[in-house]
């Protein structure tokens, strides 16, 4: 099969049979398309994902046995493997801009993008102009070369962090309903941050900002996983850091203090006797036999 064909004609700009250099999303095919009065598409079946945006005018999208009115400023999609068919307004035909796209992780980008259940419609909830400027940019790299190829990659990522950006825009009074990860992938992240900030003096709001949720999200994935607040998680942590030091080497308390995050040493000493039932001194004679001069 012939790859990367462009068509440039009266009305219609195509990209077709693109070539990829990625798994997780690519492009098969991307184009803007004026259509004349009626102008219809289907029903038949396509094997890949194929959104359109809609730049001007008016037309019928009907997938699932049903029929939708759709105008400028709207955006649908049709998945794998679906029937379905659209067509241009009789008096005020539509202009498209379209993208054809595959990749493993296809399904997971179009939930986050808003396109969770049929019908599959959505506005853009911004001008639609900036998605087609993306996808003119896309015809562009016609010319079969490494570049253009790396360039449609990232095209086509700048335009899922666009739709994804302004889905959860549009219900931004209810952002707490709106993650793009399941919890444990933010829980692992929060962990990692933990463990290379907890000799910092970091707080709980910090790990929240750092990963991207509220603070009460925070919270509800740490006792949902540990049945603890990741203050007590940070809390424990850093006495078992401070456990190993004091066990292991002979730095003294108020350096252990600060490598486990504490600027004063005597509210170390006073967190650590209430975890633990020793002062710090205290536990390394226990483990050790020998105390801090």
């Amino acid at each position: 099969m012939e790859t990367n064909v462009y068509r440039d004609v009266v009305g219609f700009q195509c990209l077709d049979h693109i070539e990829h250099q990625t798994n997780d999303l690519y492009l098969t095919r991307c184009g803007i398309q004026k259509c004349p009065p009626n102008y219809t598409w289907g029903p038949k079946l396509r094997p890949q994902y194929h959104m359109h945006f809609i730049l001007d005018g008016s037309g019928y999208f009907e997938i699932d046995h049903q029929i939708h009115h759709l105008k400028k400023g709207q955006i649908f999609l049709i998945p794998p493997n679906t029937q379905a068919r659209y067509y241009a307004d009789s008096q005020t035909p539509w202009t498209y801009a379209f993208i054809s796209f595959l990749g493993n992780k296809s399904a997971q980008y179009m939930e986050q993008a808003g396109f969770g259940s049929s019908p599959y419609i959505r506005d853009c909830n911004s001008d639609p102009e900036e998605y087609a400027d993306v996808i003119r940019k896309m015809l562009k790299t016609h010319q079969l070369t490494i570049t253009n190829e790396l360039c449609r990659v990232s095209l086509l990522f700048s335009l899922f962090s666009m739709l994804t950006a302004s889905s959860h825009s549009a219900d931004s009074q209810y952002p707490q309903k709106h993650h793009d990860y399941l919890p444990e992938t933010y829980f692992e992240h929060a962990l990692q941050y933990i463990h290379f900030n907890y000799n910092k003096n970091i707080h709980i709001q910090d790990i929240a900002d750092y990963i991207g949720i509220t603070r009460s999200y925070l919270f509800y994935i740490f006792n949902k996983k540990l049945q603890m607040s990741p203050q007590k998680y940070l809390l424990n942590y850093r006495i078992e850091q401070a456990k190993n030091l004091l066990a292991s080497t002979d730095i003294f308390i108020k350096d252990i203090a600060h490598n486990v995050g504490y600027e004063d040493s005597l509210a170390f000493s006073k967190m650590f006797r209430n975890a633990t039932g020793y002062s710090p001194s205290a536990y390394r004679k226990l483990k050790t036999g020998s105390s801090e001069n």
